[in-house]
């Protein structure tokens, strides 16, 4: 079982370094109008981004794309694919958002196949890495038992672009002919231009860490950096007292030490188990109804889901506890699956997408912040969270594949690959919880054996 620690990357004596005095904001109410700052501050800047991000997805599909460029078989899938391969950790969000906008835009003026696979490559490049970009950038302001409710938060703005933009399309599908251009060419145009925009707020609006800060007081900022020790807990010495080329050795083995450990594989393959079922409902919800209606039918799953997710993730923070949430979302995401499956009414069906959707959607934010939280060391979470969202991105071009026109409309073969990957998930799960609970009982055997306080060990005891 790998260990916690990471002294061994910051090469000092730490027994004689003094712990900070313990700042006090003078009440609960202080500390929950801080968070509610920070939360007003960041998450509707992010979550916009975020959204704009996912808008693109499904739509433009039922507005006469595959007519008009004449696509057949798996082209269509195939530009999916490309769209969501080159997923890779990136820093500078609105940067970047500001290039997929414009990716965007220009997507809504192809006339060929060839050009539809072009922009969604460039697509994907310019979304690259936003997602573990933003969950490491949310758990460098946030503690633990505080990270999982961000994370949906934002993740939140998946759920909702899936209702806004089914509202979103039908609307643009009126202008239909509009300058000489179909209802999907629109579709791409506007959403690109608007995300456009977004991107120049979160110029402006995003902040680096909490100690630059501006609207934080030097109070607020202390006690911020006390409530996330426990995830430096063994970090205690900085980068700064070493040469560059000493620090580019430590960034280099904390960053390595994510490929060798158990936990970023083990939630790599559980954050797939979810990808999978949420890229396949995204891009083939089988209603069965005409563009129009199905547009409209996909808002309120999309709500639902919205709501769930936040409702998990805010009873898992507050138990502080991660696994039992994720396996219930996993249970329900494997009802709906199911009933899909069958040769049951459209209806029935329906209901069963509500059961996939919320299901698989509120499990994703536990699961990146179950990795989050368990991760020691900046630069290796860093690395670890690129790789869980590197391989959960794969989950994008299976999802895009496994859904063939010739299994119309039962999908059959599609929706069996997606409960095996649920199935997967849930043996993953019951595995991970179990190690981290055998290791936290490591940890304590000490104490226990020897009849001490077991208090000073929990610091580095695994979120389960």
């Amino acid at each position: 079982m790998p260990d916690k620690n990471f002294v061994t990357f910051c090469p000092t004596d730490v027994s004689n370094v003094q712990e900070p005095s313990p700042v006090s904001l003078q009440g609960p109410e202080r500390e929950r109008k801080l968070w509610r700052k920070i939360d007003l501050r960041l998450v509707p800047i992010i979550s916009s981004m975020y959204l704009f991000s996912f808008m693109d997805r499904g739509n433009a599909k039922l507005e006469g794309l595959m007519t008009q460029l004449h696509l057949t078989g798996s082209q269509f899938n195939v530009a999916l694919v490309i769209s969501v391969k080159f997923k890779l950790f990136r820093r500078w969000l609105p940067g970047i958002m500001f290039a997929w906008g414009i990716a965007m835009t220009f997507m809504g003026l192809v006339k060929s196949y060839p050009q539809l696979a072009g922009m969604r490559f460039l697509l994907g490049m310019a979304e690259a890495g936003f997602y573990p970009g933003v969950v490491f950038y949310l758990s460098m302001w946030y503690p633990e038992y505080k990270l999982i409710y961000r994370i949906a938060l934002f993740t939140g703005a998946a759920a909702v672009a899936g209702a806004f933009s089914g509202l979103l399309a039908y609307a643009i599908g009126f202008m239909n002919n509009v300058g000489h251009l179909e209802g999907w060419s629109w579709i791409f145009i506007l959403q690109g231009l608007a995300t456009i925009a977004v991107c120049l707020v979160g110029v402006f609006g995003l902040v680096d860490y909490p100690d630059t800060a501006k609207f934080l007081s030097a109070e607020e900022k202390r006690f911020i950096k006390q409530q996330r020790s426990t995830l430096h807990s063994n970090i205690t010495c900085s980068l700064d007292r070493f040469s560059l080329t000493r620090q580019r050795s430590i960034v280099a083995q904390q960053v390595l030490s994510a490929f060798a450990d158990w936990q970023v594989w083990s939630m790599a393959l559980l954050l797939i188990s979810f990808d999978v079922p949420v890229y396949g409902i995204t891009f083939f919800l089988p209603f069965g109804y005409d563009t129009a209606i199905s547009q409209l039918l996909t808002v309120p799953v999309y709500v639902g889901a919205t709501i769930s997710m936040i409702s998990v993730a805010h009873f898992s923070d507050r138990m502080k506890i991660r696994f039992p949430f994720i396996i219930v979302s996993q249970l329900m995401g494997l009802a709906g699956y199911i009933i899909l499956i069958t040769d049951a009414s459209t209806g029935v069906k329906y209901f069963g997408t509500f059961l996939v959707v919320i299901g698989t959607y509120s499990g994703v934010p536990c699961t990146v912040g179950w990795l989050a939280n368990n991760l020691r060391g900046k630069y290796k979470r860093a690395g670890g969270m690129a790789i869980q969202g590197g391989i959960g991105n794969l989950g994008g071009i299976i999802a895009s594949n496994i859904f063939q026109t010739r299994d119309e409309p039962r999908f059959i073969l599609a929706f069996a690959i997606e409960i095996g990957f649920l199935c997967m998930g849930l043996i993953v799960t019951i595995f991970s919880a179990y190690a981290y609970h055998r290791a936290n009982r490591a940890r304590s055997a000490p104490a226990k054996r020897d009849g001490k306080d077991d208090a000073k060990y929990t610091v580095d005891f695994y979120v389960i």
